[in-house]
């Protein structure tokens, strides 16, 4: 199977689907952030080295085969839906969108990575009952970084989600360590998403 015919995303969608039984929350978000960061352009032969370095567990080790097997599967599915519907490929403004949404992850990512862990559920909760205000309601359940939450929000709303997210670390630090904090993320932004127009986010 070539996997060419593929976008990032759809891949990164696929290898999470097929690895959601044996990994979940945080633990598959790191995993997956690592397949994009080192795999994210090579073709799938690489999945049998990919799944040897996250298997670091007795248990995982076990099922490092049928992993593969799902993973495969999820992504034969996937192509094979592209290759009967031409549209679904993905047009160029959606592929700079999927690559808009990774950057703004990765802004989010970040930024949550940066609150104190005693002060997480209060920032959380800040920032979701401002959010609700402005009509962006995110689950009470789901984190802030959570891929499938910013996944599902219009792209007119990434700024407001990054710009009440700095008022809230604005109140909890000062505004001289969310500008630092801010002014670091946009430059790694910058660097890993070189394409991306950051008017769009911030």
């Amino acid at each position: 199977m070539s996997t060419e015919t593929l976008t990032i995303l759809q891949k990164r969608q696929a290898i999470e689907r097929g690895l959601s039984q044996y990994l979940q929350g945080t633990l598959l978000e790191q995993v997956l952030n690592h397949w994009e960061a080192k795999y994210g352009d090579q073709p799938s032969f690489v999945l049998n080295r990919f799944l040897s370095e996250i298997c670091t567990t007795e248990e995982l080790r076990y099922f490092r085969k049928d992993m593969l097997k799902n993973v495969l599967a999820e992504m034969a599915q996937v192509e094979k839906q592209v290759l009967l519907n031409p549209s679904a490929k993905a047009s160029k403004s959606e592929q700079g969108g999927a690559v808009l949404l990774d950057a703004l992850t990765f802004f989010m990512q970040n930024i949550c990575q940066a609150v104190k862990a005693v002060d997480v559920q209060e920032f959380e909760r800040e920032v979701k009952t401002q959010l609700g205000a402005l009509s962006i309601v995110v689950d009470k359940y789901q984190a802030l970084n959570d891929r499938a939450v910013l996944e599902a929000l219009p792209m007119t709303q990434y700024a407001q989600v990054l710009t009440v997210c700095y008022e809230n670390y604005c109140e909890f630090y000062g505004p001289a360590k969310a500008d630092q904090l801010y002014a670091h993320v946009k430059r790694q932004v910058k660097e890993r998403y070189p394409m991306v127009d950051m008017h769009r986010l911030i």
